[in-house]
């Protein structure tokens, strides 16, 4: 009997080091260097990277090309595999990895062509833009070059390696957040196509032109700008968003039904869909940036402050 319990006990421990020594090989070998030093060929004077409490990055650098040739390999370090997921994006390349699933998406991105629009702009730019994307490119590069075989895990899993990062592949990216931030082209595509159909005084009766949001925060009536019309002093605080129509090509809301009693929490994946989409609807009419401004006559130092807050969905 103790001859058995010893072989378990081995096994066991033999099992544990095992999964162990995985855990090391692919989850925490890759993980950024914090200390040290690390040769960027590219430099032209040596770059300091000092990583605070929360382990944000702050470098020091004695050239703004040094400086951004410095971030593209940090932020390699930090986030290589989901910048590679964001350039085959914009690209319509994920169904390379992902295979026939993502094929719709490819195919809706090669259409908007963030690709043509990059190559086209890289050749717009001027030459301090121009040499900063390509800095960083190097930076990013030169992370790929020392890690090639310690890659982020994700690399791992799907089984391959990124490609050499291009100063294109900085501008499809931006191409991608100008379409996530721009998705009310569908509603703006209706309401041309019901304007052409029965005029824009009856397509104003569907499609509100304004919202609350439009409005100044303070500074009075007088400041709100041309779209403050003459008879909404009365209303204008009483305009609520749910009341503002907005038009929307994709499938309408449906609020899926509670499951039969018979079958208590089993909510079928069609139903979880639904949710899924209406709540991102909501989610979708609920976002929006705001700022304000104080005056100089209200701060300590004198000048004045300025503060945004950009609203931006969870997508990762």
């Amino acid at each position: 009997m103790r001859a058995i319990l010893r072989i378990l006990f081995w096994a066991a421990a033999l099992v544990i080091v095992a999964v162990g020594a995985l855990a090391w090989w692919y989850v925490y070998r890759p993980l950024p260097q914090l200390d040290g030093s690390a040769p960027l060929p590219g430099l032209h004077d040596a770059a300091a990277v000092d990583r605070d409490a929360w382990g944000v990055p702050h470098i020091r650098a004695g050239s703004l090309n040094d400086l951004v040739e410095t971030q593209g390999y940090v932020m390699a370090q930090d986030r290589l595999w989901q910048m590679d997921l964001l350039r085959r994006v914009a690209r319509g390349e994920l169904s390379e990895i992902f295979g026939e699933t993502a094929l719709k998406l490819d195919r809706q991105y090669r259409t908007l062509g963030f690709r043509r629009a990059a190559e086209r702009d890289l050749g717009l730019l001027d030459d301090e833009s121009r040499s900063s994307l390509e800095a960083y490119a190097r930076g990013v590069n030169r992370f790929i070059d020392q890690h090639e075989n310690r890659l982020p895990l994700e690399f791992a899993l799907f089984g391959y390696k990124p490609r050499p990062w291009e100063p294109t592949d900085s501008l499809v990216i931006t191409g991608y957040m100008y379409q996530t931030l721009t998705n009310t082209w569908t509603a703006e595509l209706n309401r041309a196509k019901v304007s052409e159909r029965v005029g824009a005084d009856r397509a104003l009766e569907l499609f509100s032109q304004e919202s609350e949001m439009d409005h100044f925060v303070t500074g009075g009536r007088d400041q709100a700008g041309p779209r403050h019309r003459k008879g909404d002093e009365d209303d204008e605080d009483e305009v609520k968003s749910d009341k503002v129509l907005k038009a929307d090509s994709r499938n309408p809301v449906r609020v899926p039904s509670p499951p039969p009693a018979q079958e208590p929490g089993a909510v079928r994946w069609p139903g979880v869909q639904d949710w899924l989409a209406s709540e991102s609807d909501g989610v979708h009419w609920g976002l929006g940036s705001n700022n304000w401004v104080v005056s100089g006559a209200h701060t300590a130092s004198g000048k004045p402050i300025l503060s945004n807050d950009t609203h931006l969905e969870l997508t990762v």
